[in-house]
């Protein structure tokens, strides 16, 4: 990997901040963001990025001209992407495409950032050959850029996360245990399913999943995982525990509670055998991965993470 020069899409993401944390000293790292309140904040190279917008995608390319290309960028979450499906596909799938013709014209690899929600969740633990039935469009836009991906003759990894957590840059979107630890904080009650299952993620070990993919130049496909499956509520509860916060405060509820919201598959726990043996990967637990968070916790405000806490 040495002498790399990789572009992260999507670089302000939860999995983009922890590519950034874990990258190796010896890679050449650029990324990407959307929003103009992220000028300014890099001192990497950081570029203003549409994926829809072919000229933008070029510019981008041909000012960092990358041989590695990471791909987590998009429509991320499932209710938007529900709600607003030719945004979500023209940005998930149309995007993709853009990414891989310009992958193709700079004989640059393309990894490209997965989900469980490929998966139906009717029929665990799920390997990396089994059936892609989704049961949101946020699922079916993910198999169709998968696909776009291995038909792209590429040298490609694809990554499939399932329920990544941990630390994000204080302008991103939250994710479950941030959200819990700023409502509970707060005294707030929670809600939370308790018949849905996953095995959370700490978003540095997926990191460290592709680094490692990278370096040891594969091209296949990789479900990541945590070890521990768990329901949604357990999570919630493990959350409070180790960050000493009320877990009392958390009240258990059936999905059904939320049916407003695109539907999630049951249980989509996978087997990590193959990143176990191929990458030597082995994801840390929850409670190991809450601690490490609480070991590291950003300094907090009123409601707003430091400024400048982040800066690189």
């Amino acid at each position: 990997m040495s002498n790399s020069r990789v572009l992260i899409i999507g670089g302000t993401g939860l999995l983009g901040k922890a590519l950034i944390d874990t990258c190796p000293i010896s890679v050449d790292l650029s990324i990407t963001y959307l929003r103009d309140c992220w000028q300014g904040v890099f001192r990497i190279p950081a570029y203003s990025l549409d994926v829809t917008n072919k000229e933008d995608l070029s510019r981008v390319f041909r000012e960092a001209r990358p041989t590695v290309v990471v791909h987590a960028g998009g429509m991320n979450s499932v209710d938007l992407a529900e709600q607003n499906q030719t945004i979500a596909r023209l940005v998930n799938v149309d995007g993709t495409q853009n990414i891989i013709e310009l992958c193709h014209q700079y004989h640059a690899r393309m990894i490209y950032a997965s989900s469980n929600a490929v998966y139906d969740g009717n029929h665990p633990p799920y390997s990396e050959d089994s059936i892609r039935l989704p049961v949101n469009y946020y699922g079916r836009l993910k198999v169709q850029a998968e696909n776009l991906v291995m038909a792209s003759g590429l040298d490609y990894i694809i990554v499939r996360a399932i329920l990544m957590y941990g630390w994000h840059f204080p302008q991103s979107r939250p994710n479950w245990v941030t959200t819990w630890i700023r409502t509970l904080g707060e005294r707030r009650p929670v809600l939370v399913v308790n018949d849905r299952y996953s095995q959370p993620l700490f978003a540095e070990d997926c990191a460290v999943v592709i680094w490692r993919a990278i370096e040891r130049n594969r091209t296949d496909v990789y479900n990541v995982a945590g070890p521990d499956r768990l329901s949604l509520y357990e999570f919630a509860v493990q959350t409070a525990q180790v960050m000493e916060l009320e877990e009392e405060l958390i009240q258990p509820v059936a999905s059904s509670y939320f049916s407003h919201i695109a539907p999630r598959p049951v249980d989509t726990s996978f087997t990590s055998l193959k990143v176990q043996a191929e990458l030597g990967v082995l994801p840390r637990g929850v409670v190991t991965g809450l601690r490490y968070m609480k070991e590291t916790r950003p300094l907090i405000g009123t409601g707003e993470l430091q400024k400048g806490l982040y800066t690189l």
